[in-house]
């Protein structure tokens, strides 16, 4: 549902500042306050509360960061709009659902907590780094449909089997940059040797 109000506002034309910072306090609410709430309920309330809330901190903090970073960026236009510059607080968001969703069962071990500990402040770190994520914006009108349909088997799939899509699908994302990265690299060095053996 978050997608789909920015989508609704550009096929409308009502985008506005008021709408970005209106949805901008929405999203650090549903998914900076919320998600940081959980990360002390589900993965430390059983454990150390006060380093629970402290880690839950930092995530918050971090989403707000990012929020704030990207109004800055979406105001001057520093980027594309199918750029987005750091995790997205919504995907940074389901990296730690995804954890919660494959153990389930609340941690009450010490040394999970901790590795729980690190991969949150990983996460909060990713959201505020300045790693480019590609965005649907932008898609070539011609595959538009197939990108409809992809997503529509995403939603049902998400539905269906959580546990399992979600997890996969996050982590995708997350290490997209690199696998675009290699990609790039990859077809860099092909195209270096396809011009070196025509000038041999």
């Amino acid at each position: 549902m978050d997608g789909f109000d920015g989508t609704i506002a550009r096929i409308t034309k009502t985008e506005s500042n008021f709408g970005m910072q209106l949805d901008s306090l929405v999203d650090a609410i549903t998914f900076g306050l919320v998600t940081s709430m959980m990360i002390y309920n589900w993965g430390f309330q059983t454990l150390n509360f006060q380093f629970g809330q402290i880690i839950g901190f930092v995530f918050l903090s971090a989403g707000v960061i990012r929020l704030a970073r990207f109004n800055v960026y979406s105001e001057v236009k520093a980027f594309p709009s199918n750029i987005f510059i750091g995790l997205p607080i919504p995907l940074a968001a389901l990296a730690i659902i995804s954890i919660v969703l494959i153990i389930e069962d609340p941690l009450t071990d010490e040394k999970q907590a901790l590795f729980f500990a690190v991969y949150v402040i990983i996460v909060a770190f990713l959201m505020i780094s300045n790693i480019k994520y590609r965005t649907l914006k932008r898609i070539n009108p011609k595959y538009s449909l197939l990108t409809l349909f992809i997503l529509a088997a995403i939603i049902a799939l998400s539905i269906k089997y959580p546990s399992y899509t979600i997890p996969l699908l996050t982590f995708m994302y997350v290490i997209s940059p690199l696998i675009f990265f290699v990609s790039k690299r990859f077809k860099k060095s092909k195209k270096k040797e396809t011009i070196e053996k025509k000038t041999d």
